[in-house]
């Protein structure tokens, strides 16, 4: 290994000898014990010489970014640190450091209740008592939070399951019903989609892949059967072809073709529906968009949501199912204002 190489090895050998006080560190000791070192842990048998030991005390005493402004001292051929509590493993950030890792440590923040956030959360709190900074008087970012939804609690539970092949008895409410339902559920894959959470596996009582949505869980307990292990559900092939987590029966993938007003056309062109989407038209007052995709829930509620700036051409079995959901909510809307 080449001393260019093993330079930051060096420098913290060199900065243990300077911590300690119980020996007295000559300029041949340091060469002796850089040495040894260097030949235990790297094997490398030719020895330093003292000028790439005085080199390296240069550099260390020298200022950031070359060095790391060390306090080197050296009376009566014997070197060591005149603060005793000085060490490069310790340097002090700089302003530009500890303003990039505030921004971190705030970023973090967002993910509590994910699995291994409280492994996260103990790191975060040893770097918040080494990085001082002050709070910004305001704030100027704001996340999405992603514990608001009901049911995040369950992530770490299921997580932990999914990994050590346990399966569960889920009780759960779905939407249409006032009574929650047992499901013996073996999980394979936890999904979020627009913050909210779904749990994939083999559902015995449906004899198949299925996904329960999170915030309708009412409890989880370990269940006492043997895991059916997962042959079949892949989640790239699974979600590759649809827009969030509904893979309905009997779909299948189509060419579909959007016609989008101009207004509207670069939110869709820079916030993609899917993957597969293609402007194919791009002229004054429209874009044409298409997409290879199986159409679900999900996608119909992206083309709803962008209102009248959104046209489907195709497929014709597509274009009738949204021109007839829009027709329902506009009967919702007709009052005959001239009586009102």
């Amino acid at each position: 290994m080449s001393t260019n190489k093993n330079a930051s090895f060096r420098y913290r050998v060199l900065d243990q000898c300077f911590r300690n006080r119980a020996r007295e560190w000559g300029l041949q000791d340091l060469v002796n014990k850089v040495s040894e070192e260097l030949e235990e842990h790297f094997g490398q048998l030719e020895g330093i010489r003292q000028r790439q030991i005085q080199a390296d005390i240069n550099i260390m005493r020298s200022d950031p970014p070359r060095g790391f402004s060390a306090p080197i001292e050296c009376k009566r051929g014997c070197y060591y640190y005149s603060d005793p509590n000085y060490s490069i493993e310790k340097k002090a950030l700089n302003e530009q450091d500890i303003n990039s890792l505030g921004d971190a440590l705030n970023l973090l923040r967002q993910f509590r209740g994910v699995p291994h956030f409280q492994d996260i959360e103990r790191i975060l709190l040893k770097m918040e008592g080494k990085v001082r900074y002050n709070d910004p008087a305001e704030e100027i970012i704001a996340f999405e939070q992603i514990d608001l939804v009901k049911g995040h609690d369950f992530i770490p539970t299921i997580y932990e399951a999914i990994r050590q092949h346990q399966p569960l008895t889920i009780e759960y409410l779905p939407f249409q019903t006032e009574e929650a339902l047992n499901f013996e559920v073996h999980p394979y894959y936890l999904k979020e989609y627009r913050g909210r959470w779904y749990i994939f596996g083999w559902v015995k009582d449906r004899d198949k892949i299925s996904n329960l949505a999170l915030d309708r869980i009412v409890g989880i307990t370990p269940c006492r059967k043997k895991y059916r292990n997962n042959k079949e559900f892949d989640p790239v092939a699974y979600f590759n072809p649809i827009v969030g987590v509904t893979l309905q029966d009997g779909g299948r993938l189509q060419i579909v073709k959007i016609k989008v007003a101009a207004i509207s056309a670069p939110y869709v062109r820079t916030k993609l529906i899917h993957h597969s989407q293609n402007e194919e038209v791009s002229v004054e007052d429209h874009s044409i968009f298409t997409f290879e995709i199986i159409p679900n829930f999900e996608f119909e509620a992206e083309l709803l949501r962008l209102g009248e700036a959104v046209e489907v051409l195709e497929p014709d079995e597509l274009r009738k199912k949204i021109h007839k959901r829009l027709e329902n909510t506009v009967k919702k809307y007709k009052v005959d204002y001239k009586k009102r």
